[in-house]
């Protein structure tokens, strides 16, 4: 009898501690609040994007995931940005203001992409406790509008049309004030036909250093969640191995996923690569291979997995 009212007791215990655990975690995470200062834009317009993220006042947030150089804003163009923090209370507010401007034309329904940061509380300490952890910004909708949002009504042209008494020469002044127009108008029209195709470049240019960026972090995580474990690092070449498929895929559109290490070589040989750089994206698969099927040949997988990482990076910190 005594046996087991100590077991309960004991299981009492174990059930609060998780329960506090489950609610300091809660107490610590994040809360959210977007929203813009318009929800339709126009070709043209400017709009203010704020992000504002209250935390704990022992809960840091990594701000540096803000930036604009972690940050895309697709199919929008990045003006300026303003971020400041607040005491309210007991808690922290970091707030994040994005200009933003729409060169967007047509009526169509676009989002400002989300983005995921991390947070984490100050001090934490204990070998199996995480320091952090990650959080999404959604994506946000918005609505693009085209110039010509009124429809023309028939009534309309009929009241601009002369009358048939009307003598040929009130047409004249109408020509010519068209014609006027179209010619003052064309150097603008000039101006913005060779500003697409830059337009066109920084839109890549952009997408390219957001890929770039994500594909770094995700190695960066990889690289901070490694151990020694063999088990784990088979699970850790799989996510590497993600990373590199992505890669491929995004550059040379590539299956990488479905071809043996020989053939993805051969493939990757036809593009213009590096020897460098072929011989860096074929090894990942290659050494994946070998600490899933054959992890007792030669061991020290963890210098061979943070090499391989290294090289990885390299590629991604190229323009």
């Amino acid at each position: 009898m005594m046996r087991n009212g100590l077991i309960a007791v004991l299981l009492m215990v174990g059930i609060t501690s998780l329960v506090n655990a489950q609610d300091e975690t809660s107490q610590d995470q994040p809360t959210i609040e977007a929203s813009t200062s318009q929800t339709s834009v126009w070709p043209g317009d400017r709009i203010h994007y704020r992000i504002t993220v209250t935390v704990a006042q022992d809960v840091e947030v990594a701000t540096e995931y803000f930036d604009e150089e972690h940050v895309s804003f697709e199919p929008f163009y990045l003006i300026e940005r303003e971020h400041f923090t607040e005491e309210v209370g007991e808690e922290l507010r970091h707030v994040f203001d994005y200009l933003l401007a729409n060169y967007e034309i047509g009526d169509k329904q676009v989002e400002i992409p989300g983005w995921i940061f991390t947070y984490g509380k100050s001090g934490a300490s204990g070998a199996n406790e995480p320091t952090t952890a990650e959080m999404q910004i959604p994506p946000w909708p918005m609505s693009v509008r085209s110039t010509l949002n009124q429809p023309v009504e028939e009534s309309w042209i009929q009241e601009s049309l002369p009358t048939p008494a009307g003598p040929l020469q009130s047409w004249v002044p109408l020509l010519a004030g068209m014609a006027g127009l179209l010619v003052s108008s064309l150097p603008l029209g000039v101006w913005v036909w060779r500003q697409v195709p830059d337009w066109q470049a920084r839109r890549r240019q952009l997408s390219r250093k957001k890929f770039l960026r994500q594909c770094w972090l995700s190695l960066d995580q990889l690289e901070k969640s490694m151990t020694s474990n063999n088990v784990e690092m088979k699970n850790q070449y799989q996510d590497l191995e993600k990373v590199v498929q992505k890669y491929i895929h995004y550059f040379w559109e590539i299956p990488a996923q479905g071809l043996t290490d020989p053939e993805l070589a051969a493939r990757l040989s036809q593009e213009q690569l590096l020897p460098s750089q072929n011989d860096a994206l074929v090894r990942v698969f290659e050494h994946g291979q070998s600490c899933r099927y054959a992890p007792e040949n030669g061991g020290g997988w963890n210098d061979t997995f943070r090499q391989d990482v290294k090289e990885i990076k390299k590629l991604c910190d190229q323009p």
